[in-house]
């Protein structure tokens, strides 16, 4: 170990002090700050992106923003279980342009005991389409020719195929029904949003007459679950109250709630809060994550559009993340390079340079072909396979620690391990600071992935790596450790990717508790690990401080 290595293991060495109390109110402050910000901001530039909201909508929308305005208190996946348990008919709204929305609603049908009678009454499928969707269930009609009978667009306002086949997945597997309860879509003429709540609840009132004994699963856009709209035309619709109660309704991230939640401390332990005797909300993603993937989705259209304004946004973020971790990158962000996959034109730019090899290449095209999103420190680019948030404020943080550092990789195989380890760990604590309810997996998913059968090989070596660093790290004695070590760049990669995911988790959680300070923490963007033992001895350092952080359970 080299004497700047021995001096940096003294350091570390030292326990560190929690954060004073006034620090933590002060850090709690400047991001809850930011986020609204970031809110006010993204809410203009969907305001000016979207022409000509009729009466008829902001009547309707103040209607459902009125129903989510407070909530009673905290609730538990177990009382939402048991209120499943005792309705016949649940009401599920939808974000649609954001995935986990669509998650959420897959997760609470897997949660719902396997021999129950379920009908899937979905927004995504129009009900003039229901042969096609009876003979895709039956297996007489390919994916190929559901989709296309279904006039199905990968651009969709309602959803990706992505999660939907999942969906359709577990419904053949347990035999449930699906019922689509779209009109064609011509537009959003006067009337439209009640038109289409009559149209949806005369089917969703015709299934619960023909099968009564089924729990009815409505999906469908949020605004359309509020009491007074979908649920009370249903109502209407049946003449009379059905045996079991008017419904549950399950609303998803409404911001009123989230805010009040991030004002008292609540919004990290907080996933679900009880809004009245029927009506409950889930609490799994930012209001500001929630309005970024419908801007994202209205960008598409415009490929010069989606360009500008992905680099825009990248920009923001590093500028949010600039004053929470108190930088100084003077004019580093004029010379930065956005790419993304509507141009792959870089990709001869970066061959001509003559510094990367072929493997280099390779490595690249691999991540492109992953959709993953990277930093190229040699080249000042940053390519995004994705425009999520998540994908933006992490690469955003990696660009930032490489300006603070310079970022050299050790030559020491064990050192390079945990460098990369200590990169991601930063990257995944950055897009934290904006996204806190990003989810990284952890031990239990990786023991279930290292001993189901369904688990293709090189999961299972991940899962098997990773297992056995953590086993390493809880001071068990673990044999073959080197070998993980010296594994092939894929596998090298994959689990310093993980582990890395993991560190910056409890770094989170760690600084948000107080248990760790933000000054301490900033010193990891300055960090210069090319030398020997000095990423080691790092990363050893945080993993200890951090190990007894506790990470929220999620639904």
């Amino acid at each position: 170990m080299t004497v700047k290595a021995q001096k940096q293991r003294s350091k570390l060495l030292r326990p560190l002090q929690k954060a004073p109390e006034s620090e933590q109110v002060s850090l709690r402050q400047e991001v809850i700050r930011l986020h609204q910000e970031v809110f006010r901001r993204n809410q203009r530039r969907i305001n000016e992106s979207v022409y000509g909201y009729s009466a008829e909508f902001l009547s309707y929308q103040t209607t459902y923003e009125n129903a989510v305005s407070g909530y009673d208190n905290p609730a538990t996946a177990e009382q939402l279980d048991k209120a499943l348990t005792n309705t016949n008919l649940v009401y599920f709204g939808d974000y649609h342009t954001l995935t986990q929305a669509q998650r959420s609603y897959l997760r609470m049908l897997r949660r719902l005991p396997a021999d129950r009678p379920v009908t899937l009454a979905l927004e995504f499928l129009p009900g003039k389409y229901q042969k096609s969707i009876d003979q895709f269930l039956e297996d007489e009609l390919s994916e190929e020719a559901f989709l296309t009978a279904v006039g199905y667009e990968a651009k969709n306002m309602f959803g990706t195929w992505d999660v939907y086949s999942e969906i359709f997945a577990l419904a053949k597997q347990r035999g449930y029904r699906v019922l689509g309860i779209d009109t064609l879509r011509k537009g959003s003429g006067p009337g439209s949003l009640k038109r289409r709540d009559v149209y949806a609840a005369k089917r969703i009132a015709r299934e619960h007459r023909h099968h009564p004994d089924h729990l009815i699963a409505v999906f469908i856009g949020e605004m359309h679950v509020a009491p007074t709209h979908l649920p009370k035309v249903v109502l209407d619709e049946l003449g009379q109250m059905p045996e079991q109660g008017p419904g549950v309704i399950i609303y998803q991230n409404a911001h009123q709630i989230y805010w009040d939640l991030q004002a008292k401390g609540l919004e990290h332990e907080t996933v679900l809060v009880k809004i009245s005797q029927f009506e409950y909300c889930i609490i799994n993603t930012p209001p500001i994550v929630c309005q970024q993937s419908f801007l994202n989705w209205l960008e598409m259209d415009d490929i010069t559009q989606s360009i500008d304004a992905v680099e825009e946004n990248f920009k923001h973020y590093v500028g949010l993340l600039v004053k929470i971790f108190d930088l100084d990158i003077g004019d580093a962000l004029s010379n930065i390079e956005i790419a993304t996959v509507v141009d792959l034109s870089f990709l001869k730019r970066l061959q001509r340079r003559g510094d990367f090899s072929k493997d280099d290449m390779l490595q690249i095209k691999k991540q492109i072909l992953s959709s993953e999103s990277y930093y190229i420190p040699r080249a000042n680019m940053v390519y995004l396979g994705n425009l999520s948030m998540n994908h933006a404020s992490e690469e955003a943080t990696h660009f930032l620690r490489h300006v603070m550092s310079g970022c050299q990789e050790p030559l020491n195989l064990v050192d390079a391990f945990y460098a990369r380890a200590l990169e991601e760990a930063v990257g995944f604590l950055g897009s934290k600071m904006l996204n806190h309810k990003r989810k990284c997996p952890h031990v239990p998913f990786f023991t279930k992935q290292s001993r189901s059968r369904s688990t293709s090989q090189s999961n299972k070596d991940l899962a098997r790596g990773v297992l056995k660093h953590d086993k390493m790290m809880r001071g068990e004695k673990v044999r073959g450790m080197q070998q993980i070590y010296e594994s092939e760049p894929e596998l090298f990669n994959q689990i310093t990717h993980v582990i890395g995911y993991q560190l910056g988790d409890r770094l989170f959680y760690a600084l948000m508790n107080g248990t760790i300070q933000m000054s301490n923490v900033r010193e990891l963007f300055f960090e210069h690990f090319e030398e020997e033992g000095i990423a080691l001895t790092t990363y050893l350092h945080w993993a200890l401080q951090v190990r007894d952080i506790e990470i929220p359970e999620r639904l």
